[in-house]
């Protein structure tokens, strides 16, 4: 079965309600605006990010000031743990795809927790593979499939992580740094998906109208 077509687990849904309890206790929760900077590429300070409500955009701006997406990250996922484990600097810039609230844990207190239970740290596991996995999948839709194609699937990978299933919040032009096209390109790419009545295009939006019927266009063209 395509992982695609799973309802696939956030790392909060994926702890008993107390765990869970306890992480967001510990947090402080941080409102940002839409658009507004959450974490900047280089910062140090260890520490781990669950979105709260609303959707964290992770990416890496270029030199030209373009910003390369690689993940939308929605309710319930956490963003940072790379800087507990690794002692890494962030490698990526992340903001507010809209009006966000953020649990922001310090790594101290994120770890005296994990050492306690250890079903934060399969949670933690079980994320990281998961997302492992997509990223696969959109590496291989960048490689082999044309751009109509390519862009849908990875909407439906983007779909997964940011828990926007109906109302996508995405820029065209985000999305076409992502895939490495040009603005006109992605363009004519999302009206073919709205002529075919997969999706709906609006202002920043993109509305994902049968995630099931693109999801079978994708694959009869990986066949």
């Amino acid at each position: 079965m395509d992982l695609l077509r799973v309802n696939t687990p956030n790392f909060l849904s994926q702890l008993s309600s107390p765990i869970a309890e306890q992480l967001k206790a510990a947090g402080r929760l941080v409102n940002y605006e839409d658009g507004q900077l959450i974490h900047s590429r280089g910062a140090a300070a260890p520490g781990i990010s669950i979105v709260a409500k609303g959707v964290a955009h992770v990416g890496v701006y270029g030199m030209d000031g373009k910003f390369v997406m690689t993940a939308i990250l929605g309710e319930g996922e956490c963003f940072g743990e790379f800087t507990l484990f690794t002692e890494l600097p962030r490698t990526h810039d992340v903001y507010a795809g809209q009006n966000t609230s953020v649990y922001q844990l310090t790594g101290q207190r994120f770890m005296q927790l994990y050492a306690q239970h250890t079903e934060i740290s399969q949670a933690l596991l079980t994320t990281t593979l998961l997302r492992s996995h997509l990223l696969l999948e959109m590496m291989d839709a960048i490689r082999r499939l044309p751009l109509p194609q390519r862009t849908a699937r990875i909407l439906l990978t983007m779909a997964k992580t940011s828990r926007q299933h109906h109302d996508f919040v995405c820029r065209q032009e985000e999305l076409a740094y992502t895939i490495g096209v040009s603005r006109v390109s992605i363009g004519k790419a999302l009206q073919t998906l709205q002529s075919l009545g997969f999706i709906r295009l609006g202002y920043r939006r993109i509305e994902l109208c049968d995630l099931d019927a693109m999801q079978s266009w994708v694959e009869a063209e990986l066949e």
